[in-house]
């Protein structure tokens, strides 16, 4: 019997296996309909790989378009978040050249085409520069104001990135708006690299990012009412007596700078001597002024009576 069952096996085994194909294929049939090849395009980011620190680079796309193919199971399961394109940078020297872009796909996955699949960068050394923080000022101030004092904070800043962006930087600056403030403020604002002609340069770092500053400010033409002293020099004959000084107009309007006028408590007339002298002295007398201080009026009229001293017999006499 096991001879004959064995003898029945071989005699049609040719249709058995034609029967394993067809249910292979058969098989393979309906998961392609059931799970259909499907295609998918990705928007993904590119990354810089084993980049010497001694470099930057410049023109190198943010994103590629990754086309890619696989099971329609699969590709309802990928995470778009996670998918990165990447060039390897190991090999670069300074100048422009042209790096391939790589994907690596999902498993399950094939590439079909990457967009652009290649970038044309610039290699340049990185550099670090100090410069001095200076503030721009933007606007106006009233006409009679003007800025007394500035102080920054910080005083130097650092510049950093490619070579030929750094060299272009002539001045770090913190744009301050000046318009309509007449009395001292603080102020704070980014810090801006910019080139010879004021513009700004992008593609470096400015380290800090942020700075402050606080002007002191001024009036360029405060007034202030004051007394005028008379600069008595020497002394009168002996016997005599200065008996009064008298100042037409006795008080003066002196304009100047706040700063300058600020302390004041009178203004004094040039010298005036008055040595030896026995009788009275009368005239018109200039005054001393500091710079850019103004008076009105610019003199003034003294009259100085001097009389000879009273003694104890004239006294008597005038009895």
């Amino acid at each position: 019997m096991v001879m004959r069952l064995i003898h029945s096996l071989l005699n049609h085994w040719p249709a058995k296996i034609l029967s394993v194909v067809g249910a292979i294929v058969l098989w393979f049939f309906v998961m392609k309909e059931q799970n259909p090849i499907s295609d998918v395009t990705y928007t993904v980011p590119v990354q810089v790989q084993n980049l010497s620190s001694r470099y930057v680079i410049e023109d190198m796309p943010k994103t590629v378009k990754v086309h890619l193919q696989g099971p329609r199971n699969t590709v309802l399961s990928l995470n778009p978040t996670t998918m990165k394109a990447y060039v390897d940078l190991a090999d670069v020297s300074t100048g422009q050249q042209n790096v391939p872009i790589h994907f690596t796909p999902p498993s399950g996955m094939a590439v079909e085409s990457i967009d652009p699949d290649t970038a044309t960068i610039t290699v340049d050394d990185f550099k670090v520069k100090e410069m001095p923080v200076e503030v721009m000022q933007l606007g106006k101030t009233p006409d009679n104001i003007a800025v007394k004092n500035i102080n920054l904070v910080p005083k130097v800043a650092t510049i950093s990135g490619a070579k030929h962006l750094v060299n272009e930087v002539a001045h770090i600056m913190l744009r301050v708006n000046m318009t309509n403030h007449t009395e001292a403020f603080s102020t704070s604002g980014t810090l801006i690299a910019v080139d010879s002609r004021g513009h700004e340069v992008e593609g470096v770092t400015v380290t800090p990012h942020q700075g402050q500053a606080q002007l002191d400010l001024e009036k360029i033409r405060a007034v202030k009412l004051l007394q005028v002293t008379p600069n008595l020099v020497g002394s009168v004959a002996d016997g005599y007596e200065v008996k009064q000084v008298t100042i037409t107009p006795a008080q003066i309007s002196v304009g100047g700078k706040e700063s300058a006028i600020k302390g004041l408590s009178d203004i004094k007339t040039i010298d005036i001597p008055i040595w030896g002298l026995t009788s009275s002295l009368e005239g018109d007398y200039g005054l001393v002024l500091g710079d850019d201080i103004t008076a009105n009026p610019s003199r003034v009229h003294i009259k100085i009576d001097i009389s000879k001293k009273l003694t104890g017999a004239d006294n008597a006499e005038s009895h």
